[in-house]
């Protein structure tokens, strides 16, 4: 048997009012646009790569993001096979005794919706979750972007393979696989595709402001002194700004008259190139008081051992990736 450790790269409605996406709503929420695989042997050793770009039927315009990120745009696609041609190459270059790896579910969600869509009468193997693997393997919980996962592998990164390129992340995805202590107890992780749905509410980034960089709004004093929401006057910061996620802060900040406040920012790239704000702050409870601390300890502790020393703030292309509109979320 052979491992197939898949990553895909899609396309999305630039708009959800666009008549592309009215047509086809939610059957389609993301197109494939690159096939990418590292096909592992049984001793878990990469035996070959490939990428298998595919033209866009429905969503003709690439998304602006999709297109920076991964250099993909109508031009590069235009002579590329439609789905179901570049789909059935792909799983001829798969073999016949297979199955799939992925870092989380996302790409399993999609292309199951794509198989549906495009009605591709060809079964799908069963899909394994490396990520949740690797997660038990070093004893954290919740989802871990893969360039963290490569860091504390050191999984180096090569300069001819960047990010974002489906091939590139499939091979430093098996990368890390054939790190971890017990590869084979990635079949105590089996994934079936969730149900992908829009949703307006998660899926729309509310900014309240853009700014120049990260680092500069995070040195300003909307948040070094983050506004109380009851009295309106500057709040007394009592942590620092957090990192919970890409592109996600949290802090405890002191109100003398309303007592402490939980806050809450995050950051995104916007279609424009620009970057988003998001700044909340609400009176905190017990639990936002224990998370901040927590949160903080961890923090300070991976920051000693030289986890955040190539931390980059400026780096937002893992926000863009994250919170897959699930109709069961």
């Amino acid at each position: 048997m052979q491992y197939i450790v898949l990553d895909l790269e899609w396309n999305q409605p630039v708009s959800y009012q666009s008549s592309a996406y009215r047509k086809v709503g939610d059957r389609l929420l993301f197109e494939v646009i690159q096939f990418g695989a590292a096909k592992l042997n049984e001793k878990f050793e990469i035996v070959d790569t490939i990428s298998v770009p595919v033209r866009p039927t429905h969503y003709l315009t690439i998304h602006p993001r999709v297109k920076r990120m991964t250099g993909l745009s109508s031009e590069v696609l235009c002579d590329a096979p439609e789905f179901a041609e570049g789909f059935t190459a792909f799983m001829d270059w798969c073999g016949d005794d297979f199955v799939f790896l992925t870092w989380g579910c996302d790409d399993v969600s999609v292309l199951q919706q794509n198989v549906d869509f495009f009605r591709v009468e060809r079964e799908l193997p069963k899909m394994y979750d490396i990520q949740r693997l690797y997660a038990a393997a070093v004893g954290k919980s919740g989802q871990t972007a893969l360039k963290t996962a490569m860091e504390t592998l050191e999984v180096q990164v090569e300069e001819e393979r960047t990010f974002h390129n489906a091939m590139h992340d499939a091979y430093y995805t098996a990368e890390v696989f054939r790190r971890l202590p017990k590869p084979m107890d990635v079949f105590k992780y089996e994934e079936q595709p969730k149900k992908l749905c829009h949703n307006e509410r998660r899926s729309k980034f509310r900014v309240t402001d853009t700014v120049a960089s990260v680092r500069e709004a995070m040195e300003s004093e909307k948040l070094v002194s983050p506004v109380c929401p009851t009295c309106g006057k500057p709040t007394k910061r009592q942590t620092e700004l957090v990192p919970q996620a890409p592109g996600k802060y949290v802090a405890l900040s002191k109100c003398q008259n309303h007592g402490v406040m939980f806050v809450k920012v995050r950051f995104s790239e916007l279609p424009d190139g620009q970057k988003g704000m998001h700044l909340s702050v609400l009176p905190a409870s017990h639990q936002n008081r224990a998370y901040v601390h927590t949160k903080e300890l961890q923090y300070q502790l991976k920051r000693k051992r030289g986890d955040y020393d190539s931390f980059d703030v400026e780096d937002l292309s893992d926000t863009f990736m994250s919170n897959m509109p699930f109709e069961d979320a």
